[in-house]
């Protein structure tokens, strides 16, 4: 009887058995550190952070989580603009809501296009940010896993580098933010690029890897882009170096770097329709003229094995600086393990190249983090503790492999004791010496965050003096079952438990949710009844403090209110300089009582003509402040006076003289109706007797066009932030569309590089088929 014999057949199916286990693991913990916050309600956010400003202030609510405030004033906002416009058959490329207009897809931080976007939009709008989370989590974890099964690691150590990772304090204390977007790709990207290296099957690696890094660049945000860039090089340089010292197995080097180039370039060309455009916008905007971050103290270091030591932003937050600027927290436990897997990987014996690499990028990395001299630019360097954890996350699967393998051997369990040792002493040192003098509450929370580190550091010690025991000469020795089940199976399935726990608890507590999402309160659908289309002004720049009038900028995008106001990293720096350049006044007041972010745009709008120049319609100030000049009072809403600008409009027809110069800018038009075909387009219908300047109170970025009755027209700046075009006598209509030809550009680049990533490995295989059937010809 022929056939494959039952044990073989059996043996393929439960390693995939085993590994959907891992991997069901992996996807329990991610939802079980949202268990808490979901219970409440399925909409992800912390909504209640808005119920201590402007309108949307409620009483006795309390405030969940003080410093996540990006994800209610950009993250979500921005999410439901985009969802709303796809879902509206249009392309979400423009922002109307936020001062004079922003781009929505280019900002990089809105992240329209990336995958968990996308599949956001299949959910209801109520869902789409909270599966968004939930996908970021699932792709982080599961490219972890991946890269470390083909890194030769078994069932646990794979599923013990995926937790540790997509839990961590840097990953999960950036969740919801694009940088924790871009880095659920670091698994993957390195796991594409150790294929390429490993050269097998010459195309498809290359064209997974081209993928992988389009996914990365449409997750957002540059500076996690850079930083993701910083560990691929560093890991595989490590790897081919170690092939050119002969450290390591043979193998080539040109090739690998030739197809690593080649796939890099096709996975930029696939992400250029954000990457061009985006380039563009980021060249002039605040944070490309924002200075670099500083370094992070050495001592900032220790709060891998710390969650809570400086509170939480949850509860009582005491730290020095934002909660997630330290965040590092992988665990004892994590640490231990990756201490073990570097210690075996030095031995000669036990020399593997792709575990040298991962410890140098968690070396690089580190270093990145506290090292003054190497940070330089705009970069915010001291977010390499994202890469940092990853690498301890992969480390610590390796360390848990090493102990389910080779748990008999002395060398394994006394560098596993000696390291839970040390850590002890570190977690008894910094008890001892480093909690420093705190009021007795914060005192008390500072106390409590040393539980764990030492609960992990007994319960290793417990391991590794239980697996001695075990394998004492005369003892009662339990030998490894050939699927792996015995003492050091048992070992890592003990500290994998206790670390999911640890981390499970540690993250808990960061998130919140709402059964109802993005609820306007009164006073606000009040304000938009009031105002409709028009753009609203504040009479005071105090945004982002107790003081702010109107909505938080950008919660106006949720509630379709355009406000002369923006929250937006990336938006053009000619915004505050042309404010301070025609007004002579600070666009932002920024008290040291309150968190204000240095990329608002919140100017005090205090008179008619300034109000007439951008186009605002009405004027939210403090109640019962004098009327400004020149403004109407037509409302009281939730104690703030709202005040109609007569005359203001978004267009206006100005007489100019042919050919001449240009009308002076606050030089008396008339205002003209506007059409929005869509959010990218505005469509405007002009009449004068005499040639005139028509002037568009929005937003002077690359990408927009406008044409004449069909005919093109130049588009010119006006007031130093905005758009005006010559036209000419009698009716005409004006069409100004938003359509950077970066944009168009990257589709064609993008569509180019699909084409050649399909058809060179078709025209490979096809060349491959022939030629056995030429040679019989010939012969």
């Amino acid at each position: 009887m022929t056939g494959t014999p039952p044990s073989t057949r059996a043996r393929p199916r439960r390693r995939w058995v085993g590994d959907l286990f891992g991997l069901l693991w992996v996807v329990a913990a991610a939802g079980a550190v949202l268990v808490p916050a979901l219970a409440h309600g399925a909409s992800l956010g912390p909504f209640d952070w808005l119920s201590g400003y402007g309108l949307s202030a409620q009483p006795g609510v309390a405030i969940h989580n003080r410093q996540s405030f990006d994800q209610i004033t950009e993250m979500i906002p921005w999410t439901h603009l985009a969802w709303t416009q796809v879902h509206h058959g249009q392309l979400p490329l423009w922002n109307p809501y936020s001062a004079l207009g922003t781009p929505l897809a280019f900002n990089w931080q809105a992240a329209t296009f990336s995958l968990p976007a996308l599949v956001g939009y299949l959910f209801p709008l109520h869902l789409a940010y909270t599966v968004q989370v939930v996908v970021t989590l699932v792709v982080a974890g599961t490219g972890t896993y991946v890269l470390c099964r083909l890194l030769g690691l078994g069932i646990l150590g794979c599923t013990m580098a995926a937790t540790v990772y997509e839990l961590s304090g840097s990953f999960f204390g950036w969740l919801g933010w694009p940088m924790a977007s871009v880095f659920s790709w670091a698994g993957w990207l390195l796991a594409a690029a150790f294929l390429i290296v490993r050269g097998r099957r010459h195309w498809r690696p290359v064209a997974f890897f081209a993928l992988i890094v389009a996914m990365a660049i449409y997750a957002g945000q540059p500076d996690a882009l850079v930083l993701l860039a910083t560990a691929l090089v560093v890991f595989v340089a490590a790897l081919l170096g170690m092939r050119a010292w002969g450290l390591g197995g043979p193998g080539p080097i040109l090739r690998p770097v030739v197809d690593l180039v080649v796939a890099g370039v096709a996975g930029a060309a696939l992400g250029a329709p954000l990457l061009l455009p985006g380039a563009q916008l980021l060249a002039t905007s605040l944070r490309g003229t924002k200075g670099g971050s500083q370094a992070l103290p050495p001592r900032d270091l220790m709060y891998v094995f710390f969650q809570g030591f400086d509170g939480s932003p949850s509860g009582t937050w005491f730290g020095p600086s934002f909660y997630v600027r330290t965040a590092a927290y992988v665990g004892v436990i994590a640490v231990v393990l990756a201490v073990v897997a570097v210690a075996a990987s030095l031995r000669r014996s036990g020399r593997r190249p792709e575990v040298v690499a991962v410890g140098a990028v968690a070396v690089v990395t580190a270093a990145l983090v506290v090292l003054p001299p190497l940070v330089l630019g705009s970069v915010q360097w001291h977010r390499a503790l994202l890469p940092m954890d990853f690498a301890i996350a992969v480390l610590a699967g390796v360390g848990t492999d090493i102990l389910v393998r080779a748990h008999a051997e002395r060398f394994t369990r006394s560098w596993a004791a000696a390291a839970f040792g040390a850590a002890l002493v570190v977690v008894a040192v910094v008890y001892a010496f480093g909690r420093g003098r705190l009021p007795a509450a914060e005192a008390a929370l500072r106390a409590r965050s040393f539980i764990w580190p030492a609960a992990q550091g007994a319960l290793g010690l417990v391991v590794v003096g239980a697996l001695a025991l075990l394998s004492r000469p005369g003892g009662h020795t339990v030998h490894t079952r050939r699927d792996g089940v015995g003492p050091g199976w048992w070992a890592a399935v003990a500290l994998l438990g206790c670390e999911t726990a640890f981390l499970v608890a540690s993250g808990a507590s960061l998130w919140s949710s709402s059964p109802e999402y993005f609820a306007p309160t009164a006073s606000e659908t009040a304000l938009e009844t009031a105002v409709g289309s028009s753009l609203v002004g504040l009479g005071t720049s105090a945004c982002f403090t107790p003081d702010q009038l109107g909505t938080v900028p950008d919660v106006n995008v949720a509630l379709g209110v355009r406000e002369f106001a923006v929250y937006d990293p990336l938006l053009p720096e000619s915004y505050g300089s042309s404010w301070v350049a025609q007004t002579a006044e600070q666009a932002l007041l920024r008290p040291t009582s309150a968190i204000v972010p240095f990329s608002v745009f919140c100017p005090a709008v205090t008179n008619a003509t300034i109000a007439r120049r951008f186009g605002i319609g009405f004027v939210l100030e403090p109640a019962k402040a004098p009327a400004p000049p020149g403004f109407v009072l037509v409302d009281r809403i939730a104690g703030q006076d709202l005040y109609r600008v007569p005359g203001a409009a978004a267009a206006t027809v100005v007489p100019a003289g042919a050919g001449g110069p240009l009308p002076a800018v606050d030089a008396a038009g008339t205002p003209a109706a506007v059409e929005h075909p869509d959010p990218a387009t505005w469509r405007i219908v002009t009449g004068s007797v005499g040639p005139a300047v028509l002037r568009l109170r929005l937003t002077d970025v690359p990408g927009w066009s406008a044409s004449i009755d069909g005919r093109p027209v130049s588009l010119q700046r006006f007031a130093g932030v905005m758009l005006q075009a010559r036209v000419p006598p009698g009716h005409h209509t004006v069409v100004v569309r938003y359509r950077p030809v970066a944009f168009t550009v990257g589709l064609a680049l993008a569509a180019a590089a699909v084409v050649a990533l399909v058809a060179v490995p078709v025209g490979v295989g096809v060349g491959r088929r022939r030629r056995p059937g030429a040679l019989r010809d010939q012969a």
